[in-house]
């Protein structure tokens, strides 16, 4: 038996042997004569698709500069200015104490325009001032005091000593929100919520006047809005002032928000190497405590604007360029951007131009492509139903 399971196995080998010496010489003389496709399968019928898709693996394999000359570079949407932080100035001083109580205060639920809330903080150091402060909240249909310090020792150090911030009325956020801690106050200042139609649509707006006559208004998208909020003001507060009441034509933009898309989806970790070691940008990148690239553009006003480069500055261009202005934007892996700073909408449009022919330039290098192929790219978070009851009486 093993005799003849030797011999067998002779045998398969020597075949395989004699058919591999066989196949290779038929194949060699087949590719000689030219005549090698045609035993293989191949449809005949499709030569030139067969080496056009040959040409388009082996242009594939190679650096793919075919690919990107015929590929379009998706166009970033407009800047979109979200909000922006003004202080106005106005033409004198404030009694901030003698206003604050005058000024009325009209009923969430009155479709009109005028003035929802009102809040102050008060630094006592009598007990008559604490009397009045409660006398005048006697007539008001909705206030809130909140205690911060209240010492009442006659036999020590600081014998008397009440600081308590008031506020009188109810806002949107006051009926929205779930924050249950609740904030401080400055000194020196009121706060008031004004509520005005604008596009037959009531919006609020938080307004913080200081006793110099200085006016902070944060939340305002464009300059008409800004107008008529300081109108509205001004009337208000008129009633209340002997003289002319008036604002300087000097305003200051404390911070502008605004984002746009780039239109495509970013490789963080190779854009955050070429922002810092090809254009010498100031950033920081950590995804484990924020999800984007934090950068910093420096704006030298003493430059033209086609040689700004928003490159980190030494500390002797600090001492000889001293109005120079730094405007941080924050770069995001779906290609939104955020410009965030202390700037006016000239020096915000030429940051925006340089980023977005920047991206444009290194586009082959930092875009990916999507890892969720189609369908809704937004995550479908579950929301937590809260419910909130409010009692109104009538």
């Amino acid at each position: 038996m093993s005799n003849i399971k030797l011999n067998k196995n002779n045998n398969i080998k020597s075949n395989i042997k004699s058919h591999a010496v066989e196949n290779i010489d038929d194949e060699w003389e087949k590719f000689i004569s030219n005549n090698y496709g045609q035993d293989l399968d191949i449809d005949s019928d499709k030569p030139d698709e067969l080496n056009n898709e040959i040409t388009l693996n082996i242009a594939k394999n190679m650096n793919g500069k075919n690919d990107r000359n015929s590929c379009n570079i998706p166009k970033a949407t407009e800047i979109y200015i979200s909000t922006k932080s003004k202080i106005a100035y106005l033409n004198q001083e404030i009694d901030l104490k003698e206003i604050f109580w005058k000024i009325p205060v009209i009923q969430y639920s009155m479709p009109k325009i005028g003035i929802i809330k009102k809040q102050m903080k008060f630094n006592s150091l009598q007990q008559e001032e604490v009397d009045y402060i409660k006398e005048q909240l006697k007539d008001e249909l909705y206030y809130d005091e909140q205690i911060i310090t209240s010492i009442n020792n006659p036999n020590g150090r600081i014998k008397f000593k009440d600081i308590r911030k008031v506020s009188v009325g109810i806002s949107k956020k006051d009926i929205m929100s779930y924050r249950s801690k609740k904030k401080s106050a400055f000194y020196n200042c009121f706060v008031m919520i004004m509520r005005i139609n604008i596009e037959n649509i009531f919006k609020e707006f938080h307004i913080k006047v200081f006793n110099t006559g200085k006016v902070e208004i944060p939340g305002i998208q464009n300059d008409l809005i800004y107008e008529q909020v300081l109108k509205t003001l001004l009337s208000t507060l008129q009633d209340y002032i002997k003289e002319p009441l008036g604002y300087l034509q000097k305003s200051d933009t404390v911070l502008i928000n605004s984002n746009f898309n780039c239109g495509f989806y970013i490789n963080r970790e190779a854009l955050y190497d070429i922002l810092k070691m090809k254009y010498n940008i100031q950033c920081i990148f950590d995804p484990c405590s924020y999800p984007g690239i934090q950068c910093k553009f420096y704006y030298n006003p003493e430059v033209d604007v086609e040689l700004q480069t928003g490159s980190q500055i030494s500390n002797e261009d600090k001492e000889k360029y001293k109005q120079i202005v730094g405007v941080s934007f924050m770069i995001f892996r779906t290609g939104s951007i955020l410009i965030v700073g202390m700037c006016n909408e000239n020096v915000l449009y030429i940051i925006y131009e340089f980023i977005k022919k920047m991206l444009i330039n290194e586009f082959y290098h930092i875009s990916q492509p999507n890892v969720l192929s189609g369908g809704d790219l937004t995550k479908n978070k579950n929301k937590k139903i809260r419910k909130k009851q409010i009692f109104i009486s009538v």
